[in-house]
Formats: C-alpha cells, sequence, structure tokens
C-alpha cells in the first residue's frame, strides 16, 4: 500500500473511532492536524502496522455493536478482544474489571497498548493519533522509582521467571507529559496478568484502579 493510501486510511480509521466514542457520551479527538505529522513521522512498516491495530480495536467494537451492546459495557468489550486476538487469560482478569473506575489495556512484547476499555478515554486529553503513534515514555511519564519496579516485575513475567499475577499497590501519578491539559491520573492499584495464544506467551493485561485529575 502506498504511503498516501495509508494516510487517508489512517486518517479514516481514527475518525471512525472518535464517531464511535462520541456515540457512547464522550468526545475524544481524532488528531490535532489532518497532515497526521505524527503518522508520518513513522518508517513505513510501523505506520502500516499501528493502522492494522487500529482496524482490528475497530472491528472489535463493531462484533460488540452486532450483538445489541455499547462499548462502556466492559466485561462484553473485553470478552469480544480476547475472542478476537485468540488469548487464553488468568480467570482473576475478570475480578478486577467490573468497577467504573478500572481501566483495562492490553499491551504486546513490546510494550505497545493494541486495546483499552472505553473508559481510558476518559482519562486522556491525547487524540488518537498520539495514542497510536506516539511512544508512551513521550506522553506520560511516573516517578522512576515505581516506573523502574513496575519493568523488573514485568520482565519476571515475560522471561518465565514468575508466573499468574502482579499487583502493585503502592499509589502514585501518571501525568501527561506534552498534552495542553496536562492531565493526571491518580493510580490506586495496577493488576498485571499474561496472556496466551496456542500455549505461548502472547500480551500482557493490566487493570488499573485510577481516576482522572484534570488541571485548572
Amino acid at each position: 500500500m502506498s504511503n498516501h493510501s495509508l494516510v487517508s486510511e489512517f486518517r479514516s480509521l481514527c475518525e471512525e473511532l472518535s464517531s464511535y466514542i462520541e456515540q457512547e457520551g464522550m468526545a475524544v479527538r481524532p488528531y490535532g492536524n489532518e497532515t497526521l505529522p505524527y503518522f508520518l513521522q513513522l518508517p513505513l512498516q510501523t505506520q502500516e502496522e499501528v493502522t492494522d491495530q487500529l482496524h482490528d480495536y475497530l472491528s472489535i467494537c463493531k462484533n460488540v455493536y452486532k450483538e445489541g451492546h455499547q462499548l462502556k459495557e466492559t466485561s462484553i468489550f473485553i470478552h469480544k478482544a480476547l475472542d478476537y486476538y485468540q488469548f487464553d487469560h488468568d480467570p482473576k482478569l475478570f475480578e478486577y474489571i467490573e468497577h467504573p473506575h478500572h481501566i483495562a489495556e492490553f499491551y504486546n512484547l513490546r510494550s505497545t497498548q493494541f486495546f483499552r476499555t472505553l473508559n481510558f478515554f476518559e482519562v486522556t486529553s491525547y487524540t488518537i493519533e498520539d495514542i497510536y503513534c506516539r511512544k508512551w515514555v513521550d506522553l506520560y511519564e511516573r516517578d522512576e522509582e515505581i516506573t523502574q519496579m513496575m519493568y523488573e516485575k514485568v520482565m519476571d513475567l515475560v522471561r518465565g521467571r514468575s508466573k499468574g499475577n502482579i499487583f502493585v499497590s503502592r499509589e502514585h501519578v501518571v501525568k501527561e507529559r506534552v498534552s495542553l491539559e496536562r492531565l493526571e491520573l491518580s493510580i490506586r492499584g495496577l493488576h498485571i496478568s499474561t496472556l496466551h495464544k496456542d500455549g505461548e506467551l502472547a500480551a500482557l493485561a493490566s487493570v488499573i484502579n485510577g481516576r482522572a485529575n484534570f488541571q485548572d
């Protein structure tokens, strides 16, 4: 696919997701500039990857709608995502997601977020382009000690040195680095578990107990 076609497709997908989110009673901008500057900064292969990730996310959204549900029905949304990616999950995952302030996310083994529950969009002021095209470390910051501790625990899971679930109980704040709003997310707990496909570790699921602190 040509670069021009990719840009056009990614822009259209961003707008489609923004429309879905608006139907659910929220407002998230598809992009800051229709020229998609952050998308264009990516290598062609990465452009294709993030376009595929966004397409997959929209496919899951459509599967939810096909059965007469809303995306804000978190349990249904996650079940559809697990089915779509053919992931096996720890049963404890669903013990953590029913609370309205709990946000679920899926990350691949390169630490790239590729799925998130709808309430994620309630606690971010970034655009859909930002979320898909900019690195987490460029968008957010947290205390370095917490970051290092979480990294070590996640690496233990990925490398098989620990199994099951991780729970980070230490309260901390995640801050937006480069947004106009500089939104802060107060995290009261973080649960991380593994997702497997065909018997192999494929991704990680995290469930965050967090609330946004909007700045004046």
